[in-house]
């Protein structure tokens, strides 16, 4: 009993010290998606904010646990990662095929429920996309593609 007294009081403890570890800086900056390109005078911004804009853009809402080891990192890393893939607040300073390549991709993950992830819909239930989010998400990916195709022909 005292072995696993120790136990316990020596995990806490490690939690509470981890809780004081510098972690890599994740970028934090505001954007309004309702105003920049690609999403400039439509709702679609309020659909990316609200599903996507927490982990693709540089406009986090962090969560209270995002400070608590070890679910901090993992939240952290995921963030990053998100970011990496796609970052909707860069989307103008990526290249036309970058934008491409994020274009076709979009529909794809959405309509196999690979994002918004299971497990981040359970803590933000907002994020849940409809049938007519996904739409509207999937529509504005291909007449964006569309568009884009056209500017590449004329040019």
């Amino acid at each position: 009993m005292k072995m696993l007294m120790a136990t316990v009081v020596c995990l806490g403890l490690a939690l509470v010290a981890w809780r004081f570890l510098p972690r890599p800086p994740v970028v934090q900056q505001g954007y309004d998606y309702r105003v920049g390109k690609p999403f400039r005078g439509s709702e679609l911004g309020k659909t990316v904010e609200r599903a996507c804009g927490n982990c693709h853009s540089n406009d986090t809402n962090w969560p209270w646990y995002s400070d608590v080891p070890p679910v901090s990192w993992w939240i952290h890393k995921h963030v990053r990662d998100g970011r990496e893939k796609l970052n909707f607040t860069e989307w103008t300073s990526y290249s036309k095929r970058h934008q491409h390549d994020a274009l076709e991709s979009i529909c794809g993950v959405i309509s196999t429920k690979r994002m918004p992830p299971a497990p981040y819909m359970v803590m933000h239930p907002e994020a849940r996309l409809t049938a007519q989010d996904k739409m509207a998400l999937c529509f504005w990916a291909a007449k964006e593609i569309e568009r884009q195709d056209e500017v590449s022909l004329n040019q």
